[in-house]
């Protein structure tokens, strides 16, 4: 293989990988402990999920559909938000782009999320999102009386 065989092929390898990374992108974020993600959330409850339904939001540039999961659920206590009715939450269809899975029935997770304008509840997995029973003593006390007091705990 002669040198400028050697240069292209290089330079062609070099290319594919660029335009690699910038079709492959994936949900990137540092996971978070409790504390954090009461601090940077809207609101956080528990609950337990009720129903899964695939709901369309609207078409991309592309025409393409973009879908997002709605999780129907049953709140069972509100440690931060305004006082609304909580019934709903969403998230995205793809894990690619942090969407999260939860488990219909009689699981009870901790949930902490974005308030959007709309009033609804969007969730990520950038968020704190864990079964309530997996939660250390610790964990629990502090929600219950720490965190709700503030963040500087």
């Amino acid at each position: 293989m002669t040198l400028m065989m050697k240069s292209c092929f290089v330079s062609l390898t070099i290319l594919f990988l660029w335009q690699v990374e910038d079709v492959a992108e994936a949900c990137k974020c540092l996971p978070v402990n409790i504390q954090q993600g009461f601090c940077r959330s809207d609101v956080v409850f528990s609950a337990r999920v009720t129903g899964k339904e695939v709901v369309d939001i609207g078409n991309g540039p592309l025409g393409n559909s973009f879908k997002s999961i709605k999780y129907d659920i049953q709140v069972t206590k509100v440690f931060k938000g305004p006082g609304l009715r909580l019934d709903a939450v969403y998230t995205s269809s793809s894990s690619a782009s942090c969407g999260v899975t939860l488990d219909t029935g009689d699981k009870l997770y901790l949930i902490t999320g974005k308030l959007e304008d709309d009033g609804t509840v969007h969730i990520t997995m950038c968020d704190f999102i864990k079964l309530y029973d997996d939660l250390s003593s610790a964990q629990t006390l502090k929600l219950i009386q720490c965190y709700t007091t503030g963040c500087g705990c």
